[in-house]
């Protein structure tokens, strides 16, 4: 198995079950393409186990940057969330097919959870490189378990060309309610020419694929990992 070792240089909550892991390789380049993922290998276990994580950051240098939330039952995210500062995590190389197609075309963003991170990462490389909109829409439960909102806050008062919503489904609020697919005609996008890109747990990306199919998007506009139908009973 080809893997890096990494080392965990720094940890902290981003929301009460989500943490953040930052991963140096000295002498190590990250190279990979915005949206993909590498896999986080437990080399304690017979056979190895291995994850995949999506990074936040972009490509080149020597860190990814790693948002995992940890469940009662997760293999890998119990395992993370026991790694102290020093302790080693193998790592395998970036892959996958979450990544821009055009650059020169309007996206959307439609996460949900920890689905947003490759986004995120997507996102951050359209605003370098990219000529379009972005319409940014992530989904959560309640508030306090949004993810990187900050971060897409400030990105969006740097940037006219990025828009972001909210959805919440489990609380009353000013915002949008329910899930994210369920809005779509409420969105400042371009859905005539726009690329749509979507990322979460696979039920929601099930659910957001029929919804766009019904709203009338191509099959060719619409990108996700692509393996989620068969992970949905």
């Amino acid at each position: 198995m080809d893997t890096v070792d990494t080392v965990l240089v720094s940890r902290h909550a981003l929301t009460p079950r989500t943490t953040q892991y930052v991963l140096r390789a000295d002498d190590h380049t990250f190279s990979f393409k915005p949206g993909q993922h590498t896999s986080i290998v437990m080399p304690d276990r017979s056979p190895p186990v291995v994850r995949p994580y999506s990074p936040v950051n972009q490509p080149g240098t020597n860190a990814l940057v790693l948002a995992i939330k940890r469940y009662d039952d997760g293999t890998c995210s119990t395992w993370m969330d026991a790694r102290s500062v020093g302790d080693t995590v193998p790592v395998m190389p970036l892959s996958g097919n979450l990544q821009l197609r055009d650059l020169n075309r309007d996206v959307v963003f439609l996460s949900t959870g920890t689905g947003i991170t490759p986004l995120l990462s997507m996102a951050r490389q359209y605003l370098t490189e990219g000529t379009g909109h972005i319409t940014f829409v992530h989904g959560e439960k309640r508030p306090e378990t949004l993810l990187y909102r900050e971060t897409l806050d400030l990105l969006a008062a740097e940037h006219d060309r990025l828009s972001v919503h909210y959805v919440l489904s489990d609380v009353e609020w000013p915002g949008r309610t329910g899930f994210v697919q369920s809005h779509l005609d409420t969105y400042d996008a371009d859905w005539e020419s726009a690329h749509v890109y979507v990322c979460g747990v696979p039920q929601m990306v099930v659910d957001t694929l029929d919804t766009l199919a019904d709203y009338g998007l191509p099959d060719e506009r619409v990108f996700s990992e692509g393996w989620e139908s068969g992970s949905v009973s």
